[in-house]
């Protein structure tokens, strides 16, 4: 661990945020940080809950550089995806990337909806080493990758693309997939930006989110705060992170501008490829064409951490203090202690949807991931099993699927 080996262990520790165990709902007789404590111990028990970042990347800049080299290395964890382009119903199309031939996958098997951040894709490292982990560690599931407008190959079909807090097609995702897979119960997650668009439509449907769990990584929670610290003049902005996120965007317009164009004749497309930072892009595309008044507007009204009150499901939020894409201030430290159903686990190392380890810069972050997926997937299909016996006798319901809507605890 080089220098970092002279720190003491403790600075090492994963730290929890939740509510008091009292309040937490019951998973298998036990409250959920306790029972996730047990299943995964390696994110939650304080004896072995420990990430330590290489000594080849002792920050979270080097991490997050490192991991943006490995989007176009697919060795080690090769994923071939079946394509699926998804209509929405004001015409536009996306991709859904299937990780597994449907027909190999049981139909009542756990499906995880994967949401990537800002622009991303099922070719992203941290999508192919959550689904690489979840294979090795024989967790049969399903995953799906769902994608923005105009990303991964699908050109736009209407003018409008996407913005960090827009939830109406993820619903239109979940409401398929409900319908196609009527017996698979839905876990969700969704990394960097796709976390906010996760948890802030966890939060609007609250109590009627048909996801059973579901985990965030990397969330930036306060868009208006994440973006006004992006576009601040330093040169780490200027030449790497806000400006490749800025020309990713950029791009994304520049293939799309004939259709863009047709149904906004007021942008101007030179300011719009003009765009220096997000918010300029934003201000010139993004807020015109949603309808906002503002960019302020826009990054507020999209920001998930109004919702968190509102999440109704065991849901487990994953960060690292030196993120350098998602600032530590943003964190809603409180708003997750004050809601029962939620685990804050965060790392003082780590960047942005690194966390690589060892000489061998081994991923850490896909292990934990996949132990809190079968944590939840085995609590699910107990509480399953105990309801359908006990509704079995008395109101004859003969699957899982069938108890949607009666209280049966966790």
């Amino acid at each position: 661990m080089g220098l970092l080996s002279l720190l003491p262990r403790s600075r090492f520790r994963v730290r929890l945020t939740h509510a008091a165990t009292e309040k937490q709902p019951q998973i298998d007789k036990r409250a959920f940080s306790e029972y996730i404590r047990e299943k995964c111990p390696t994110l939650a028990d304080p004896d072995k809950a420990f990430y330590f970042p290489s000594w080849l990347l002792p920050h979270g800049d080097m991490q997050t550089i490192y991991l943006y080299t490995q989007h176009y290395k697919p060795a080690g964890c090769p994923v071939d995806y079946e394509r699926q382009i998804f209509e929405f119903s004001d015409g536009g199309k996306a991709a859904m990337d299937w990780a597994f031939p449907r027909k190999s996958v049981a139909p009542d098997a756990p499906l995880i909806i994967l949401i990537p951040g800002i622009a991303g894709t099922s070719f992203d490292y941290y999508a192919r080493s959550f689904i690489h982990s979840i294979i090795q560690d024989n967790c049969a599931c399903q995953v799906v990758v769902v994608h923005s407008r105009g990303c991964n190959g699908v050109d736009l079909k209407t003018p409008k693309a996407f913005h960090g807090g827009m939830t109406s097609d993820l619903r239109e995702f979940v409401k398929y997939v409900s319908k196609e897979t009527p017996n698979a119960p839905l876990f969700g997650l969704g990394f960097s930006l796709g976390a906010n668009i996760l948890t802030k439509y966890i939060g609007e449907e609250s109590s009627s989110c048909k996801f059973f769990a579901a985990a965030s990584v990397c969330n930036p929670y306060d868009i208006d705060k994440t973006v006004e610290e992006m576009c601040r003049p330093t040169l780490k902005n200027r030449y790497l992170y806000a400006a490749a996120l800025t020309r990713s965007l950029v791009s994304l317009f520049a293939d799309n501008e004939k259709v863009i164009m047709a149904g906004n004749a007021d942008l101007d497309p030179a300011r719009i490829m003009e765009s220096r930072n997000i918010n300029e892009f934003n201000e010139a595309y993004t807020a015109k064409v949603f309808g906002y008044s503002s960019v302020k507007e826009l990054n507020s009204s999209g920001s998930c951490v109004h919702r968190i009150k509102d999440i109704r499901i065991p849901m487990l939020f994953l960060n690292a203090l030196d993120d350098p894409m998602c600032c530590q201030e943003t964190v809603p430290y409180n708003e997750i202690e004050n809601n029962p159903n939620l685990i804050l686990a965060y790392t003082r190392y780590g960047g942005h949807l690194a966390f690589f380890e060892g000489m061998m810069l081994s991923a850490w972050l896909p292990r934990q991931l996949s132990s809190f997926v079968r944590a939840m997937v085995e609590s699910q299909q107990k509480t399953c099993q105990q309801g359908d016996a006990m509704s079995a006798k008395s109101v004859g319901i003969n699957s899982c699927k069938d108890l949607d809507g009666l209280d049966v605890a966790m």
